[in-house]
This record gives structure tokens, sequence and C-alpha cells, in this order.
């Protein structure tokens, strides 16, 4: 996770909120937060076999039901039912499941609280998002993890994935990735060295209507032995956006908790070497490579190099990206 997000004031807030204590990485006593909610539930459900089946299980646990919208005519038939039944919230429905949002999650204001939800968790899989949609209902149940007493009392979020603008979309989706593939499913299946050949393995045992990205992020966060995820696309630093300077960058970098304990660090926005796999992959729009490597080979324009360790990389071009999979040898 950046520093940038780490020191980030709403989230810092949000953990003060949460009622945790101040620490200097609010997003990892966040994310340990919600680990402690979803394991007290798991008491009441401590053989829970899958991903899909906790998600339905945390879902009814923290009140709301996922509803999924197909077409046009799905997001207009939800509209109008819930809107028969008193709830105002539900008018704009279509308009706020634009083309880069992906879920949306209302509470209700005239259910019986008897055998009625208090929340609806709208998951749109119109076209591309359908991919996605796994990931969203965590997106979304994220949110309701770390909705705190403060805004209980008026909720209405529209959420989009991915949104690098919105510190707390970027803290959601780290925690969603950090349940969709739960850590003690995971593990049992973790043998030997992370491939993308073994996270489609373990994406097909427990969760085969995950799309591959997702698992390609859970999978990898839940590895028992250190590991990176990276994604490398064309991209530019901030300073020189305007001059369409872009180069192969690391736009997104996850670093796994036993990565973290052998001091592996990376981070993202890094140029990408050229003698790297990672590199060599998007260059000759090949399907995958692998090579062992250095990461002092990574340096930004200003010199700055990672520390010397070797490495194995995997690198695998997936639609206009090259996702590597990088652990120490």
């Amino acid at each position: 996770m950046s520093q940038k997000l780490k020191n980030n004031l709403t989230i810092q807030k949000l953990a003060a909120d949460l009622g945790l204590k101040s620490s200097d990485d609010p997003v990892r006593a966040i994310i340990a937060y919600c680990h402690r909610r979803v394991r007290k539930f798991l008491s009441d459900y401590p053989n829970c076999p899958t991903p899909t089946e906790l998600l339905t299980f945390v879902a009814n646990k923290l009140g709301t039901i996922f509803v999924e919208v197909h077409n046009d005519a799905d997001v207009q038939r939800v509209k109008g039912e819930f809107l028969s039944k008193g709830e105002a919230s539900f008018v704009t429905l279509d308009q706020e499941l634009s083309h880069d949002t992906f879920g949306v999650t209302l509470k209700r204001q005239r259910h019986n609280p008897k055998w009625e939800q208090p929340y609806v968790s709208v998951i749109d899989c119109r076209g591309y998002k359908k991919l996605k949609a796994y990931f969203t209902k965590w997106h979304e149940l994220g949110h309701l993890l770390i909705l705190t007493d403060q805004t209980r009392l008026v909720f209405k979020r529209t959420h989009a994935l991915h949104d690098p603008k919105n510190p707390e979309e970027s803290l959601v989706d780290v925690v969603a990735g950090s349940f969709a593939y739960y850590p003690a499913m995971v593990r049992p299946l973790a043998t030997g060295e992370i491939t993308f050949e073994s996270v489609e393995r373990i994406r097909q045992a427990l969760c085969p209507d995950g799309s591959f990205q997702s698992a390609l992020i859970g999978v990898s966060q839940s590895w028992p032995s250190p590991c990176v995820l990276l994604e490398a696309r064309m991209a530019c630093r901030k300073q020189d956006f305007d001059l369409g300077h872009a180069t192969l960058r690391a736009v997104h970098v996850s670093v796994n908790e036993a990565a973290h304990r052998r001091g592996i660090e990376m981070y993202p926005n890094w140029r990408v070497p050229q003698r790297s796999v990672i590199f060599q992959v998007f260059e000759n729009a090949t399907g995958s490579g692998e090579k062992l490597e250095d990461l002092e080979w990574w340096e930004t324009s200003d010199g700055k190099r990672l520390d010397a360790k070797s490495v194995k990389v995997y690198a695998k071009l997936i639609g206009g990206s090259v996702f590597a999979l990088i652990t120490p040898t």
C-alpha cells in the first residue's frame, strides 16, 4: 500500500472513528480490524468452505442483500420494485450506475426488521462489468465493514472500483482483495511456488465465477511465502503528463505480508527496466515469460534504486497490461 494512502488524513480519521489506536500504518490497522470482525462472524460458521459462501454469510451478518442487474431493463425493474415499497433513495438508481460505477449500496428506510435486511447492494453486471461482479460484491461489503457510527444514520454511497482519486475507495479495494480469496481458505491449496498456473488452479477450486485478475490479487496477498504482484502498462509520471512522455511503468504494486516481513518493498509508478522480462513480454507482445532478475535493476530517473535482491519474475500479457509475480530466490 502506498505511503500516500497511509498518510492520508481521511484514512487516519477513519481509523480514529473506528476506535483504533494511532498508528504509522492506519491502512494495515483498518484491514486487521475488518479481519477481526469477520473472524467473530465465523464463530457462528467455523467450517465455511469457500469464499463464495463466505461472501453470502458476511453479507447477511452486515445486513445487506445483493441484487444483480444484467441489462437496462433489470435496472428499471429493480428501481420500480423498491420505489413501489416506498424506498425513495432508488429514484436515481439508473443515473448512479454510470459507466465507471460498479455498485451502489443503499440503506432502506421502510424495511421490516423482522425479515428484511436494512441495506441493498446493487451490483452492475452489464457488459464488461460482469467480469468484476465477485470483486464488486466484496468491495460493497468492505464499505459496510468500515461503516462508522457517524455514517450509519444517512447512508447512500455509489462506488467506483479502482478510483485512485478517492482514498476510501482505494482502501476498500485493498480490504476487498484481502477477503475475495480468504487466507484461511487459500493457504491449504498454496503449495510450491506461486505461478499463474497455481493461481488459476486455486481460482477454479475456490471461486470459478471470479475473474482471473481478482484471483491474482487475492491469491498473491494470501500466499504464505513472499510475493509481489505488479501490473505494468504505458503511463506518465504526474509531472510529465502534459508532455505525453509515457513509458512502461508499474502502475499497480501489491506486496504481500510475507514479503513485507522479509523487507521486500516495491513502489508504483517506477519505470520497468528494459532488461526485465516484464519489459520484454510487453515489447514483443508475447504471451508470457520468466526470468531470474535483481531488484536493484529498478531505478528512478533521479537515480534511486531498490535494494539488491535476487528474484524470480513470471510475466504474463493480459489485455494491454503485463502482470508479474515476483518472488525471492
